[in-house]
């Protein structure tokens, strides 16, 4: 996107402005996509925010000026604020409690893999064939899906399934609003970290002599890694042990990661500390947000996971905006923003005990 912005003519600050503006209407709109999930079920919306996530993909390939591609974001951040919450309800919906952890494991190494190959598809493609190509292929993939998902879900009724309720017996008995703050509290901190590896990482490499292309090998470890361990056996750890079990050891490998990466020298040691926090990652992600779909019934799953995403999207941007401030004032210590985060990530592990055993009505 920023090649296509700066392309169009647009300057330096509003390359980032027009980068930026996706992310910030995607997370007022995840807070707002949730009440309507609630509202009017789950298929509905779901359809819409694809059509229109397509159409927005696709008008990257015909704008004409910067601030054309910088309205076309803004409206691509709101039409796909839906899906991801959406997708997530329906896996909360129908899925008992006992396998969430397993089905959240799998929703998300299925979001893991495509955040893993899309951007090296995307600049092979852009080579050769150019920025358009991209868009006009990204759009094909989502109608496509459009029409594969109007197709399945045309027998899912209004509301979520009345057994829904009838599950409850299987899930964590500690009282909902605690699920929801436990699960948001790690998920805020985890992306902190993420937040911090995508803005400071590379420039850490680079400052190394490594290449360009070390930068993407390292993420892809890193994804690689939480794939394997959310679509493996792990995946399902927090349907045997508990949600908070694999919660906060996934919380102690991010940190380990986060520590390793400070100290690293050499590749091989970054690419061990990406390793590293990709299990940790991999760990967390799974049980929170079984926790979420366990924190809300069906009629307010959607807000749930609609606050969900906003704060994974707050945490990322806290990170990014926070590394390069701290790379900034100390611009000695290169490794203080991975210090930082790992701090931050602690933080978290004894907050999560103690809202686990806050009082509160079961």
């Amino acid at each position: 996107m920023a090649p296509h912005a700066r392309n169009l003519g647009a300057s330096a600050a509003l390359v980032g402005i027009v980068v930026a503006a996706y992310s910030v209407t995607n997370l007022f709109g995840n807070l707002g996509a949730g009440f309507v999930l609630d509202r009017w079920g789950r298929r509905g919306p779901i359809i819409l925010g694809l059509a229109i996530t397509a159409l927005a993909v696709l008008s990257y390939a015909f704008v004409q000026s910067p601030e054309q591609l910088l309205v076309a974001r803004a409206i691509h951040g709101i039409g796909a604020a839906a899906l991801t919450p959406g997708a997530f309800s329906i896996i909360g919906d129908w899925v008992a409690s006992d396998q969430r952890g397993r089905a959240m494991g799998l929703a998300g190494a299925m979001i893991a893999i495509p955040a893993m190959i899309g951007p090296p598809a995307a600049g092979l493609l852009r080579d050769a064939w150019g920025a358009d190509s991209v868009f006009y292929l990204d759009a094909a993939v989502l109608a496509i899906t459009l029409m594969a998902f109007a197709a399945v879900t045309r027998q899912l009724p209004y509301k979520a399934a009345r057994r829904v309720s009838q599950d409850a017996a299987g899930a964590d008995t500690t009282p909902g609003w605690r699920l929801m703050l436990s699960a948001n509290a790690t998920l805020f901190a985890v992306t902190v970290g993420v937040g911090v590896l995508v803005a400071h990482l590379p420039i850490v490499l680079e400052n190394s002599g490594e290449s360009a292309a070390s930068s993407g090998f390292s993420f892809a470890i890193f994804a690689l890694v939480a794939i394997l361990v959310m679509a493996g056996p792990i995946g399902g750890a927090s349907d045997r042990l508990g949600r908070f079990v694999p919660l906060l050891l996934g919380l102690v490998g991010v940190v380990a990661g986060l520590a390793v990466l400070a100290i690293a020298e050499g590749y091989g040691a970054i690419a061990a500390g990406m390793a590293v926090f990709g299990l940790g990652y991999g760990l967390v992600f799974p049980a929170a947000t079984a926790l979420v779909t366990e924190a809300a019934g069906p009629g307010r799953r959607g807000r749930a996971f609609g606050i969900f995403y906003a704060v994974y999207s707050l945490g990322v941007a806290i990170g990014s905006a926070g590394s390069g401030r701290l790379a900034g004032l100390f611009e000695d210590s290169i490794d203080t923003p991975f210090f930082v985060a790992a701090v931050v990530v602690l933080v978290a592990v004894p907050i999560i005990g103690v809202i686990r055993r806050l009082p509160g009505s079961q």
